[in-house]
């Protein structure tokens, strides 16, 4: 390649990379206010939490390219580029930024502190930092914590001899670490060991899996983007092992992957965002709304009647105020 060659080389991916980092400001109206959501990656938890939120701000008034624009972007669950995510997302001058998921929060606390931080699909956010502190005022939002005894309840009830339930949980999360604390506290209520095991990355979870056999009674899949991203490993490793799945996530009862669910609703979490970014458009300081987390309405059971039939297993006659997905 010629010196010629190579600077025009050069100045061809220096314009490329420049199209790909700048947003286009020009085709929205400044004078509407702009909310940029910073995604974690294409996930059906994460777009319902999306969906619940659009879909609330619509219910409250909110119609879009009217009175309200969106940009939103997502790192395809690549951590190395999420604050590369937040700094064009922060360029286009939002209202407010909506930050899904723990690594994408933590990221963009570090990032902004002069626009006004809405989290989503938080477990824990004291003990993943995203508390609102003197440091951190500009950051509030909505919480996804489980009712950890409801779930546990629900596995009683249709294990009845379960003693141990198997936990893959992320090396790299701060939910994660909260979730096996309050898990392993939850169980002794029920007379259930917790079995955990650690994964650092999506594509250790089919060799983590094998940890499992013959060891516990079920397993429980927490809302960890590393172990929702590998839940087809997961899935495919417990049929093979026999072993019923009690998921965070609802959508996979109605696929018939998981036994049984009784998980907060993600559209419910997303509106609960939109309900903190109604009172931030409406001039309210983030450090004057309190962080939202689900109450018992929020949260849904449900069983997999083909799944349950596969398991061998027979459910109760009394499973009222349960969904029943055949």
């Amino acid at each position: 390649m010629t010196k010629l060659h190579k600077l025009f080389f050069l100045i061809t991916v220096t314009i490329v990379t420049l199209f790909i980092l700048v947003p286009n400001n020009n085709s929205r109206n400044k004078h509407i206010p702009l909310i940029a959501i910073a995604n974690y990656g294409p996930h059906i938890s994460l777009q319902t939490t999306i969906n619940g939120l659009q879909q609330k701000l619509l219910n409250l008034g909110y119609i879009e390219n009217k009175n309200i624009q969106y940009e939103i972007l997502d790192v395809n669950f690549d951590t190395s580029l999420i604050n590369q995510m937040i700094v064009k997302l922060k360029s286009s001058k939002p209202h407010i930024i909506v930050a899904i998921s723990t690594p994408v929060a933590q990221s963009t606390k570090n990032l902004v502190k002069d626009i006004p931080i809405v989290f989503a699909d938080i477990t824990d956010p004291l003990e993943s930092g995203l508390n609102n502190t003197t440091q951190n005022s500009n950051i509030t939002g909505a919480s996804d914590k489980q009712d950890l005894s409801l779930m546990f309840e629900l596995a009683k009830k249709i294990l009845p001899h379960a003693k141990k339930v198997g936990v893959l949980y992320s090396t790299g999360e701060a939910n994660d670490s909260s979730l096996i604390k309050t898990l392993t506290e939850t169980a002794k209520n029920f007379d259930i060991e917790v079995i955990a095991v650690p994964v650092e990355h999506a594509r250790d979870v089919a060799t983590r899996m094998n940890l499992f056999k013959d060891n516990v009674d079920f397993i429980y899949t927490g809302s960890s983007a590393v172990v929702q991203t590998a839940f087809s490993a997961i899935t495919q490793k417990a049929e093979i092992m026999n072993i019923p799945i009690f998921d965070f996530n609802s959508q996979e009862v109605y696929n018939h992957n998981s036994l049984a669910s009784y998980g907060v609703s993600h559209f419910e979490v997303g509106s609960n965002a939109a309900l903190i970014i109604d009172k931030l458009l409406k001039g309210t300081k983030a450090e004057n709304i309190p962080i939202i987390y689900p109450n018992a309405n929020d949260h849904t059971a449900l069983i997999s009647k083909k799944r349950a039939k596969k398991l061998g297993i027979k459910l109760p006659s009394d499973l009222t105020n349960i969904i029943i997905v055949e």
